[in-house]
C-alpha cells in the first residue's frame, strides 16, 4: 500500500524506533529482548489492522510467515539466533509479504558482506599483532537488517 501524510509518518517512526533500537541492541549486548520483538509485532499489527484493514491483517500475516518461517528454519539448522527469528517475524508484520522478501534477501547479502569484511579484518589484525588464532567472526543480525529495510524503504520513497 502506498502511504502518505500521517499514515506513513506513523510507518516510518514505528519502523524506525524498532530497527534501530534492535540495531543499538544487538550489537552492544549481542541480544535483542523478547519485549522489544513483542512490542515491535504488536504495534506492528494493530498499525495494519488499522490502516489497511482486513487485508492489511491477511498481508502482515503473510509476511510474518515468510520472515518467521525463514529464519526459523536457518535457526534450526545451527544458523543465527532466536532473537533475530522474532526480530525478523515482527518486522515482517510492518513490511508485509513483498517488502519481507526483498528485506531477506539484501540483508542476507549485506550480513554476508559484512561478515567477510569483518573476518578480514579480523585476520589482518591477528596476522600482524598477534599469535592466537581469530576466534569466530559474526556480525548482529539486526544492523544489516536495519541497513536493508532502510534502503529499500528509501528506494521506494524516491
Amino acid at each position: 500500500m502506498l502511504r502518505t501524510g500521517l499514515e506513513l509518518w506513523l510507518f516510518l517512526s514505528g519502523i524506525a524506533v524498532f530497527t534501530l533500537t534492535a540495531a543499538f541492541l544487538d550489537m552492544k549486548h549481542r541480544r535483542i529482548p523478547n519485549a522489544l520483538s513483542v512490542a515491535g509485532l504488536v504495534v506492528g499489527l494493530v498499525f495494519r489492522i488499522a490502516t489497511d484493514g482486513l487485508p492489511g491483517l491477511g498481508d502482515a500475516l503473510g509476511g510474518f510467515a515468510i520472515g518467521f518461517g525463514s529464519l526459523l528454519l536457518l535457526w534450526s539448522m545451527g544458523g543465527g539466533g532466536g532473537g533475530d527469528v522474532k526480530l525478523m517475524g515482527a518486522l515482517s508484520v510492518w513490511l508485509g509479504t513483498r517488502q519481507t522478501v526483498h528485506v531477506l534477501i539484501l540483508s542476507s547479502i549485506l550480513a554476508f558482506l559484512f561478515t567477510a569484511i569483518r573476518g578480514a579484518m579480523r585476520r589482518t589484525k591477528f596476522e600482524t599483532t598477534a599469535s592466537r588464532p581469530p576466534q569466530k567472526v559474526a556480525v548482529a543480525f539486526a544492523v544489516p537488517l536495519a541497513v536493508a529495510t532502510w534502503t529499500l524503504i528509501g528506494i521506494k520513497l524516491l
